[in-house]
C-alpha cells in the first residue's frame, strides 16, 4: 500500500543578508527563497531586529532596492518573532554576540532552518544545530532541500 504521507513546509527564518540580497537582484536564490515563501513553499519567519537591519543596509548601500523590501515586507506571509533576553543570552554562549539575537529568534521560531549568507554565521552550524536544532544554511541549499 502507497503512503499517503504529507510533507509539511519547512519552517524557514530568514536573516537580513538575505532579505538585502533579495532586494537587490531580482534572480538567484535569495529571491528564490522568498518566492517560496510566498507560494507556501515554506513558512517564513523575521523578526522586527532582522527587519530594521534591513532597511537601513539598504538605505544607505542600495536605496534602489529599498522599494523592493518594503513590498516583500508588506506581502510576505511571515510571521515576526522576537526573542526575549533570556533567550538572546542563552543564543550568546553559543554564537558570536552580534549574530545572538538571529538564532535566538529562529530557535524561538522552531526554524528548521536559519537562512543566511553570513560567513560568521554559517561558521556556527554545528554550535547551533546541536543546541538549538536548526540548520543554519545558505538560501541555494535550503531551495535545493525538499524536506527539512
Amino acid at each position: 500500500m502507497a503512503s499517503t504521507r504529507t510533507q509539511r513546509a519547512p519552517r524557514v527564518f530568514i536573516d537580513s543578508s538575505v532579505l538585502i540580497a533579495a532586494a537587490i537582484s531580482n534572480t538567484g536564490s535569495a529571491r528564490d527563497l522568498v518566492l517560496a515563501g510566498y507560494r507556501g513553499d515554506l513558512h517564513v519567519f523575521l523578526s522586527d531586529l532582522v527587519l530594521e537591519e534591513t532597511e537601513r543596509n539598504l538605505r544607505s548601500k542600495a536605496p534602489a532596492a529599498v522599494a523592493a523590501f518594503r513590498v516583500f515586507r508588506r506581502f510576505l506571509p511571515a510571521v515576526v518573532v522576537n526573542p526575549n533576553r533570556r533567550e538572546v543570552l542563552k543564543a550568546a554562549r553559543f554564537v558570536n554576540g552580534k549574530d545572538a539575537p538571529i538564532v535566538a529568534a529562529a530557535a524561538r521560531a522552531r526554524a528548521d532552518y536559519l537562512a543566511s549568507y553570513d560567513r560568521e554565521l554559517l561558521g556556527q552550524k554545528r554550535e547551533v544545530s546541536a543546541t538549538f536544532s536548526v540548520l543554519i544554511q545558505t538560501p541555494k541549499d535550503i531551495v535545493r532541500r525538499k524536506t527539512p
